[in-house]
């Protein structure tokens, strides 16, 4: 079965995901494309360095900026499958023989064309930073499935993690789900949750519960594959939306003893 996959250029989030993904299960299907959309989209550097700012404060943002640093220093480096750590998802793909490619919007005309074109079975979003339009969205022959890390239809929207954090959960949902034309919409195909340890940031979580997801994704994919999966209708009308946090929604984060980083 052959998969599609967009997502964002992003070493400190997105590739855990991938990493686990591509370690345990690339064998398990084609993966014929990986798309990689500018880090949070559209959203302007400038907004973007100051709101990130805010959430992990100076000392934070300044340990995340290093490691952008040093994963874009150390992409560079050529490696062999299998080698215990990767720094971009640009080095892993071009590790494993996966073609990769840096885009713009996935709903420019020119880029469904292409995906048209390499006519996969299942188009599958990561954290991809666009809302995905028609034309895209029905393409893939086995359709188009997004991994959101937040059960839905609770915690729509941005930042599903630092929302659970925020509203005291013991877990941290996910859900896997066909995308309609609305944001985080759609059949889920599984859902499921992780415990949150005692003391844990927000940047570990994370972290962890994007390379759970990566299991999770390849379970969804082969119940595609094998004619089997499960579609779940979501009850839309008891869903929440959320959006990035404001300064005050952060500090009251780290008055309820959390932490991002």
């Amino acid at each position: 079965m052959r998969i599609e996959f967009l997502t964002q250029d992003d070493p400190l989030y997105v590739l855990p995901f991938f990493d686990e993904f591509v370690r345990h299960h690339g064998t398990e299907f084609e993966i014929s494309h990986v798309a990689l959309c500018p880090t949070m989209g559209s959203r302007s550097r400038t907004r973007m360095v100051r709101e990130l700012t805010q959430l992990y404060g100076l000392p934070g943002f300044v340990r995340l900026s290093t490691r952008l640093v040093l994963a874009k220093i150390l992409g560079t480096l050529r490696k062999k499958p299998g080698a215990p750590r990767y720094v971009t998802l640009s080095q892993l793909c071009r590790s494993y023989g996966i073609p990769i490619e840096h885009i713009g919007n996935p709903n420019a005309p020119a880029f469904v064309e292409s995906v048209r074109l390499r006519a996969p079975d299942v188009l599958v979003s990561v954290a991809c930073p666009y809302i995905l339009k028609e034309p895209l969205l029905t393409i893939a022959l086995k359709g188009a499935i997004n991994i959101h890390h937040a059960p839905l239809p609770r915690y729509k929207g941005m930042m599903p993690t630092f929302w659970q954090l925020f509203h005291r959960e013991k877990t941290v949902g996910l859900t896997i789900h066909y995308m309609g034309a609305k944001i985080d919409e759609g059949e889920a195909l599984l859902q499921e949750e992780q415990a949150i340890e005692p003391g844990e940031s927000l940047d570990h979580l994370i972290q962890r519960s994007k390379r759970h997801g990566a299991h999770c994704m390849a379970e969804v994919l082969c119940q595609i594959r094998d004619g089997n999966a499960k579609r779940c209708p979501l009850d839309h009308a008891k869903g929440s939306y959320f959006t990035f946090p404001t300064a005050e929604e952060i500090r009251e984060f780290r008055r309820r003893g959390y932490r991002a980083i």
